[in-house]
């Protein structure tokens, strides 16, 4: 069984959203439930990187709407570098509608930290309507998510890391 947005972050199971079609696992829900049980009037947006990565809208412990994007998959599928080219990513957030061209030509010099950059340059300008203006809390462990903090902070996006394992923690006990 699912929620639907706008739904109460603290809850069990997923959370499911008609516009645009998504689905935050139970996991995800926890851990952006853990951050509102620890900050119950706060208002941002709450960044979970991974394979599916989830830009979550959370206002007043409750999650407004998310958007999802497979940029991590579609890197792995594309055999991308692992540290982001900071120009490529420049590019493509500038250019989006050029992302397929540019993941050619970056395919075709052997630039696997371009590729990194333009997927990921397409994911921030997708994303913009949620992190701009806003507060954001960049919920990971690993280095992705340390790469995203950089990126956004790198646009002067008020940026705040934590990590997602401590804050399914704080969504466990909260339940």
């Amino acid at each position: 069984m699912s929620d639907r947005v706008p739904c109460p972050a603290l809850g069990s199971g997923d959370v499911a959203q008609d516009q645009p079609r998504g689905k935050l696992d139970a996991a995800a829900r926890l851990a952006v439930a853990g951050h509102a049980a620890r900050h119950p009037h706060w208002d941002g947006v709450v960044l979970l990187p991974g394979v599916r990565s989830h830009w979550v809208h959370l206002s007043a412990g409750e999650i407004v709407s998310f958007q999802s994007f497979l940029t991590i998959r579609l890197a792995r599928a594309l055999d991308a570098g692992e540290r982001v080219d900071a120009e490529a990513l420049a590019d493509t957030m500038a250019r989006p509608e050029r992302l397929a061209q540019h993941l050619d030509s970056a395919e075709l010099g052997g630039n696997r930290d371009a590729l990194l950059g333009h997927l990921l340059g397409a994911e921030m300008a997708a994303a913009r309507p949620y992190w701009l203006g806003q507060q954001v809390v960049v919920m990971g462990d690993e280095t992705l998510a340390e790469g995203y903090a950089a990126v956004l902070e790198a646009q002067g996006v008020p940026v705040e890391r934590v990590g997602r394992a401590a804050m399914e923690d704080a969504g466990r006990k909260a339940l």
